[in-house]
């Protein structure tokens, strides 16, 4: 995993938050950023596309943490 655990819970955020209102510009290349970094063949994709995919990425996060805190 590449994100360090503050970027993950960024990207927690801004997905959070993209649920429930419109991102900024600056939050949107902020998300892009971080699910590129841990997955750089998203590279080109649509901006639904990215939120779904992280989603994914946060899921396994968490259960990595979770594994990991046993």
């Amino acid at each position: 995993m590449n994100l360090t655990p503050q970027e993950a819970e960024k990207m927690e955020y801004l997905l959070g938050k993209s649920k429930f209102s419109i991102l900024n510009h600056k939050e949107e290349v902020e998300l892009r950023d971080l699910i590129i970094k841990e997955q750089p063949s998203a590279e080109d994709s649509s901006l639904d596309e990215l939120i779904k995919l992280g989603l994914i990425l946060v899921g396994l996060y968490i259960v990595a943490k979770a594994i990991s805190d046993t």
